[in-house]
């Protein structure tokens, strides 16, 4: 059996490790660097020392910049070989299983840890990954780019995704709560817009919309809601009545991982932002990145302000046994050196 540190790297590292493979103007001393840490990377996962899950968020944002897109796909499909993490929305909906069993007294029934995260076991040995999923050993899959209106719908899922959040930092900011009460608003409200009336608001208006493909969205949302409440019903809530409610302020519910995670970065967010930080474009979509990585993996690469918020903040770190590494040059450095260690 073979044991994986499970490495989890942001597009900050990427795209610069792409943009370094592309030979594009850096210095030559952050070209060579991020040169030699992504061969690194691939010796300590070839040597099964390391996993490298790919998210749902990662070659989304890499389409977003064309021109270094397919090398950030080909470094994805050569670190991750097959390995992926379950949509955030998976993810979230069996932690919410889990919290309902445990808000009812009852025991969660036993499955395998990593399936609620992962869709394939990161402790496989890499080789079996490669024979798996290409057929032959060391042949690898070519990326291609998709569509241009796959790209901009991508581009306009990140914008609205970025208006929702700022009318919410809009409505903090213009009544804002204490510490406690900001953090606790926010946790509640990752709940209430995945299963809650926030939710159901939200898919009625994307039914409103002309695009057929937003309507095909809104109704996989309702269905998949709907399964939710119809699972929720099964395990004993009733959903027809103040118990469902109940459970949805329940610190059973609200302490869940992916909950804890997200709403805590959002409300130091808000606060930041109502003592003047400007928000930034990767602010938010930082947010339910971090919260699907952070539980499941042991390292983590991100950016300098979302590590200040998880470390100093949170303690993260601590909390779900996670080093977390930004993109400063005393930590890029850190991070190649336990890499190297590892191999």
């Amino acid at each position: 059996m073979t044991s994986h540190t499970i490495v989890y790297l942001d597009q900050n590292y990427l795209s610069n490790m792409a943009k370094a493979r592309l030979g594009f103007p850096i210095n030559k001393v952050d070209t060579e660097f991020w040169q030699s840490l992504f061969d690194g990377l691939k010796a300590a996962v070839s040597a099964d020392k390391i996993a490298c899950p790919e998210s749902q968020f990662q070659r989304k944002e890499a389409r977003l910049d064309r021109r270094i897109e397919q090398a950030v796909g080909r470094i994805i499909d050569e670190l991750s070989w097959g390995l992926e993490f379950n949509p955030w929305q998976v993810i979230l909906r069996l932690q919410i299983e889990d919290a309902a069993f445990r808000f009812l007294g009852k025991t969660p029934p036993r499955i395998q840890t990593w399936s609620v995260a992962f869709k394939s076991d990161p402790q496989a040995p890499v080789e079996s990954s490669m024979e798996d999923i290409f057929g032959t050993k060391g042949r690898i899959a070519v990326s291609f780019s998709p569509p241009d209106e796959i790209i901009e719908d991508d581009r306009q899922s990140k914008l609205e995704f970025m208006d929702e959040a700022q009318e919410i930092l809009n409505r903090y900011s213009n009544n804002r709560p204490n510490w406690s009460e900001l953090l606790l608003q926010n946790k509640k409200g990752v709940v209430d817009g995945f299963m809650g009336k926030l939710a159901q608001e939200s898919i009625a208006q994307q039914l409103q919309r002309d695009s057929p493909l937003d309507k095909l969205s809104a109704l996989d949302r309702y269905n998949e809601l709907v399964d939710l409440l119809n699972r929720l019903r099964e395990i004993g809530i009733n959903i027809d009545n103040f118990e469902v409610m109940n459970f949805m302020e329940s610190k059973e519910l609200l302490n869940i991982p992916f909950v804890d995670i997200n709403g805590s970065i959002w409300a130091a967010i808000a606060e930041y932002c109502g003592q003047g930080r400007k928000r930034r474009k990767g602010d938010f979509y930082d947010a339910p990145i971090l919260a699907t990585a952070l539980p499941y993996c042991d390292v983590i690469a991100t950016d300098g302000f979302m590590k200040e918020i998880v470390v100093k903040r949170f303690h993260f770190d601590e909390k779900y046994k996670c080093k977390i590494f930004s993109a400063s040059k005393t930590d890029r450095q850190a991070f190649q050196k336990l890499i190297k260690e590892l191999t």
